[in-house]
C-alpha cells in the first residue's frame, strides 16, 4: 500500500549531509533544504518493495527539473546570475520562483498520493514466473518494430496523429516488463535486453531530436531497480554513476546539437532529417569528439538550464500581475476546453503555439513556430498566471490528483499493469509543459490506453503465458 515505506538511513544521511553543505558554502541553504526533503518525502509516499515505483521516478524526475539549477548553484558556490551567465532572465526572482515550485511539487505528489493511497500492489514476486522469457521477447520485437514503423507514417495522418503518438509510449512498458522477466526467469537470454537497448541507442543517435537516446538508459535503470525488493546502497551508487555518465552524455550532446540539426536539415528551419540515418550518426560522433573545455564548460550550464525550468516562471512572475493581470482561471479552462470541445464544435479554437503563450505573459519576445522552436511556459506557472502565489497550489493539487485517477484506473494486478503505467515517467513531470500540451499528453495517452488495453491483454496473454 501507498505511503507505508519505510525511508532507509542512508537517504536520511544523504539528506543531511546535503543541507550540511548548502548552509555551510552557499547561500541556498533554505532553498536546498526544502528542495532535499521531498525525496524522503516522495519515498514515503510512492515507494513500494519490488515495484517498478513509475510514480516515485516520475516524482523525482519532476524535483530534479524544478531543483537542477539550484542545486547546480550550490555545489560550485555561484549565484543565480552567474548561472544565467547575462541572460534575459530576471535572477532576481529566481529565489522565489524556486521555492514557489518547490512547493507545488509537493501538492503536486500529494494530490497524486490522495488518490492512489488505498490502492493495493500484488507482490511482484508471484507473477514475473507465470511469464515466458522467450515469447515476451519475440512480442517486445513485434512492438519495436511497429514503433520504429509507426514513427515513419505517423505524421502522414495529421487527424489521429496525437492518438498514435502516444499509444508509441506503450513501447517502454513494454520494454521494461521483458527487461524484468528476462532478469529474473532466464538471466541467460539477457544478452538480448542488452541487444535492444544498444540498437534503440543507436536509433536514436540518428533523429532530429538525437538526444532521445537517453529514454531507453532510464527505463532501463527503472527496470534494473525493480528486480530487488529494496534499493540496496550498492544499487544507490550504480544509478548515481548511471545518472553522472547520462549527464556526461547530455553535455556532449548540448554542445553538439545547434550544428549537428543544422546539418542533419540541411539548413532547413524544420524539425527533419535530410540525410542517412549512418551520415547523421557520423556527424554527431564527429561533432561530439571535437568538443573542447571551453565547449564542455558552457555545455553544462546549458544543460542545468536546461532540465530546470524556472527561469521562464521568474518572467511571468516579473511580468504578471505588474504588467499583464492574473487570469482568474483562464489558462487552464481553455486548456481544458481545448481537449473537451471538439473543432467541429468550435472551428474557430486556436493551434497550440507554446512560444506565443510564453511571450504573452512574459514579454520575453522567444522565438516560435516560424524558426522551428518552442518554449513552453510550464503548467506551474500557469496556475500562478491564474490564481497567483497562494491559491496555484489548488489547480496543481487537482491537476496530481487527476493523474492519479488515471494511474489508478489503468492499473492491473499482473504484468500489465506495469505495460500500462510505466509510461507514466514521462507524463508525471508535468513542470516545463504548458498547462493544454501537459494536460492533453495524460488525457489523451489514458483514453487510447483505456480503450486497447481490454482487447489488447486478451490477444496477448495467450501467448506470453506459460502453459500449465
Amino acid at each position: 500500500m501507498y505511503g507505508k515505506a519505510k525511508i532507509p538511513t542512508y537517504v536520511w544521511t544523504l539528506v543531511f549531509f546535503a543541507i550540511f553543505y548548502a548552509f555551510l558554502f552557499s547561500s541556498n541553504g533554505i532553498l536546498i533544504t526544502c528542495s532535499i526533503l521531498f525525496i524522503p518525502f516522495a519515498y514515503k509516499l510512492f515507494y513500494i518493495d519490488g515495484g517498478t515505483n513509475i510514480i516515485f521516478w516520475g516524482s523525482i524526475f519532476q524535483w530534479l527539473i524544478v531543483s537542477a539549477q539550484v542545486i547546480y548553484c550550490t555545489i560550485f558556490n555561484i549565484t543565480f546570475e552567474e548561472l544565467m551567465n547575462d541572460k534575459i532572465f530576471p535572477t532576481e526572482y529566481f529565489f522565489y520562483t524556486d521555492f514557489l515550485s518547490i512547493l507545488g511539487i509537493y501538492f503536486f505528489s500529494l494530490g497524486i498520493f490522495w488518490v492512489i493511497r488505498n490502492s493495493e500492489l500484488k507482490n511482484k514476486d508471484t507473477f514475473w514466473k507465470n511469464y515466458d522469457s522467450n515469447k515476451m521477447m519475440i512480442i517486445y520485437l513485434y512492438v519495436f518494430i511497429i514503433y520504429i514503423s509507426l514513427q515513419v507514417v505517423i505524421w502522414a495522418f495529421p487527424s489521429i496523429v496525437q492518438y498514435l503518438y502516444f499509444l508509441l509510449y506503450l513501447k517502454w512498458g513494454f520494454f521494461v516488463a521483458v527487461f524484468i522477466v528476462v532478469y529474473i526467469n532466464r538471466p541467460d537470454l539477457f544478452i538480448y535486453i542488452i541487444c535492444f537497448i544498444l540498437v534503440d541507442f543507436i536509433l536514436g543517435l540518428s533523429s532530429y531530436f538525437a538526444g532521445s537516446f537517453y529514454q531507453v538508459l532510464l527505463f532501463a535503470l527503472i527496470a534494473f531497480s525493480s528486480v530487488n525488493k529494496k534499493i540496496t546502497l550498492t544499487q544507490v551508487v550504480v544509478l548515481i554513476t548511471s545518472g553522472v555518465l547520462l549527464f556526461h552524455l547530455a553535455i556532449l550532446w548540448t554542445a553538439s546539437k545547434k550544428e549537428y540539426r543544422f546539418y542533419v536539415s540541411q539548413g532547413q528551419n524544420e524539425q527533419s532529417v535530410r540525410v542517412s540515418s549512418e551520415e547523421a550518426r557520423s556527424k554527431l560522433f564527429e561533432l561530439i569528439s571535437n568538443v573542447d573545455d571551453l565547449k564542455y564548460q558552457i555545455a553544462i550550464r546549458d544543460v542545468v538550464n536546461r532540465i530546470g525550468y524556472i527561469q521562464y516562471f521568474a518572467a511571468a512572475i516579473r511580468y504578471v500581475p505588474a504588467v499583464k493581470p492574473h487570469q482568474y482561471g483562464k489558462v487552464y479552462t481553455q486548456a481544458l476546453e481545448h481537449y473537451l470541445v471538439p473543432r467541429f464544435l468550435d472551428p474557430n479554437k486556436p493551434e497550440l503555439d507554446d512560444s506565443k503563450h510564453t511571450n504573452e505573459y512574459t514579454g520575453l519576445n522567444v522565438s516560435g513556430k516560424a524558426q522551428a522552436t518552442s518554449f513552453s511556459l510550464g503548467s506551474f506557472a500557469d496556475a500562478y498566471i491564474d490564481f497567483g502565489p497562494i491559491f496555484m497550489m489548488i489547480p496543481i493539487f487537482l491537476f496530481g490528483s487527476l493523474v492519479g485517477f488515471f494511474f489508478k484506473t489503468l492499473y492491473y494486478e499482473d504484468i500489465w499493469g506495469v505495460i500500462f503505467t510505466t509510461p507514466f515517467f514521462l507524463l508525471i513531470p508535468v513542470y516545463g509543459a504548458d498547462t493544454a500540451k501537459a494536460l492533453g499528453a495524460i488525457l489523451i495517452y489514458f483514453l487510447v490506453v483505456f480503450t486497447v488495453k481490454k482487447p489488447l491483454r486478451n490477444m496477448i496473454n495467450p501467448v506470453i503465458l506459460k502453459k500449465k
